[in-house]
């Protein structure tokens, strides 16, 4: 898919105003994700009319990248609200995640479950294997969560609906 006239007005404005900051504050305060969800907001415009709105306010946040950045903490914040109310649109609305979002998910709920899992062998087995019944578990849930995570991020990134 070719880039819209307006992302690539976008991502000039914003290659001018990062060229104000360090490279450090660049990855700190994530302005490549910024575009990312810039591009996906140009993307759904069209059918979309929050995402026509978030266009209006992305224009106002790339020719003001430096002044929210590099002001006081209040701008960071109202920059920084701004961009997650966008990309939790994105993710609602349009089933939009960050790379390997699931990935982390899910090995947080297989760690989770794996965990249980183990006190619950544990407590129904052999009580003095408590230690290897929640190492057992924590692995298995871990290995589990990321292979499952794994395969739905691959789904996800197949479909075009990854940030």
């Amino acid at each position: 898919m070719s880039e819209s006239l307006w992302y690539k007005k976008i991502e000039k404005t914003i290659i001018e105003e990062t060229e104000k900051l360090y490279k450090n504050d660049f990855k700190f305060y994530q302005v490549d994700s910024f575009l990312k969800i810039a591009k996906k907001t140009n993307q759904y415009a069209a059918d979309c009319k929050m995402c026509s709105g978030f266009k209006e306010e992305a224009e106002d946040l790339a020719e003001n990248l430096f002044e929210y950045l590099k002001g006081d903490v209040k701008s960071r914040r109202n920059y920084e609200k701004k961009l997650d109310v966008m990309n939790k649109h994105l993710r609602k609305e349009h089933k939009i995640y960050p790379k390997q979002f699931f990935i982390s998910l899910y090995s947080f709920l297989g760690v989770i479950g794996g965990l249980a899992f183990g006190v619950a062998v544990a407590y129904l087995t052999i009580p003095g294997f408590w230690q290897q019944s929640l190492l057992f578990g924590f692995v298995a849930g871990l290995v589990t969560g990321r292979v499952l995570g794994k395969m739905k991020d691959k789904k996800h990134e197949k479909a075009g609906l990854v940030l």
